[in-house]
């Protein structure tokens, strides 16, 4: 594989990690929701996530590729899923209101910070998907440095240990979380697929990609494993990492909180604004001044309140996707073949 496939790879994978490391992974919620508070069964749900995500975005990337797929509303129909046309707009509803819940977490902030943002999103998208791309891959490499300094040579409230107790409900929640991204990611990848020529280029950004969210997982979760309960109970668990390291560590892990949140907003605005103008009637520009108004104004309702209610339709609707994408793999399991 030239440098060139090399390039196309890291920068497919590098959106696609951008776009999982929002705001819920960089403030540790999810990961003490889906994995630390199972114990050893969120440790094993750790590798069954990563083998789900794993297949399904090599899934993904063959089946818009063999039907030339360019948004995910082509992505539906060609999954078979009844009432496609409902299920794109509530998935374009349930996109939108994604993109609000980075702005509220920017707003949470304080000062101009969701301003800025909003600004910085409209700005790459008006030079299209390659700058997206372009932009999202050193953004990941910042996230993942980050995340992994501070999870690295750490200083532990306890011993370095497996957590010995845990449920196998934990399994159920890694499920759903590998559902969860694999709705989001869907989209982003849908946007992008043709910067991909052949079918070894699809394996590497699926693996690539996911060895280095495992990889994450694995050391945030003994990290996360090793605090208090209380310290668990904070709203961004992996700032008491930060904390430990001192100052200047604290300020560096709340710029990368907000690059988290930047690139989760960026991805998902790329595959709204890609859907929606994909017929000709509206213009690139337009589109996404509208699309960041909306999300800018459902923003205000609140980080909190946008996680509470949205997030959960979010992991059954990827739950149904990530089921018919498994279902039509079985019934027609593609030919991998390079192009």
């Amino acid at each position: 594989m030239g440098r060139g496939g090399r390039v196309e790879i890291l920068a497919v994978a590098g959106l696609y990690v951008a776009g999982v490391l929002g705001a819920g992974f960089a403030s540790g919620q999810e990961l003490v929701v889906f994995f630390v508070n199972f114990g050893w069964a969120g440790f094993v749900g750790i590798f069954l996530t990563i083998a789900i995500l794993t297949y399904s975005v090599v899934a993904v990337l063959e089946l818009c590729h063999r039907q030339g797929v360019s948004s995910y509303e082509n992505l539906f129909v060609h999954l078979q899923i009844r009432g496609a046309l409902w299920f794109d707009l509530v998935y374009t509803a349930f996109l939108l209101v994604g993109v609000s819940v980075m702005l509220a977490g920017m707003g949470a902030m304080g000062g101009f910070v969701r301003l800025i943002g909003v600004i910085l999103v409209f700005a790459v998208l008006q030079r299209g998907s390659a700058s997206v791309l372009k932009i999202s891959g050193p953004l990941a490499i910042v996230m993942v440095v980050v995340l992994v300094a501070m999870s690295l040579g750490q200083p532990q409230t306890e011993d370095l240990t497996l957590p010995n107790t845990g449920s196998w409900r934990g399994l159920e929640a890694a499920i759903l979380y590998a559902s969860y991204n694999v709705g989001f990611s869907m989209a982003v990848l849908a946007s992008v697929h043709k910067v991909l020529k052949n079918s070894k280029q699809r394996w590497g950004v699926a693996l690539v990609g996911n060895l280095i969210l495992g990889t994450l997982l694995l050391l945030l979760y003994f990290r996360l494993s090793g605090l208090t309960a209380e310290q668990l109970t904070y709203d961004f668990p992996l700032e008491n990492l930060a904390t430990m390291r001192g100052p200047l560590m604290v300020k560096t892990y709340r710029l990368m909180l907000w690059v988290a949140m930047y690139t989760t907003a960026l991805a998902n605005s790329l595959s709204l604004v890609t859907r929606i103008t994909q017929s000709g009637r509206f213009g690139w520009s337009f589109v996404s001044v509208v699309v960041l108004l909306i999300a800018t104004g459902l923003s205000y309702f609140g980080f909190s309140t946008l996680v509470r209610i949205a997030y959960p339709l979010l992991g059954l609707a990827g739950l149904w996707l990530l089921s018919s994408l498994l279902v039509q793999r079985w019934i027609a399991p593609p030919k991998f073949q390079s192009h």
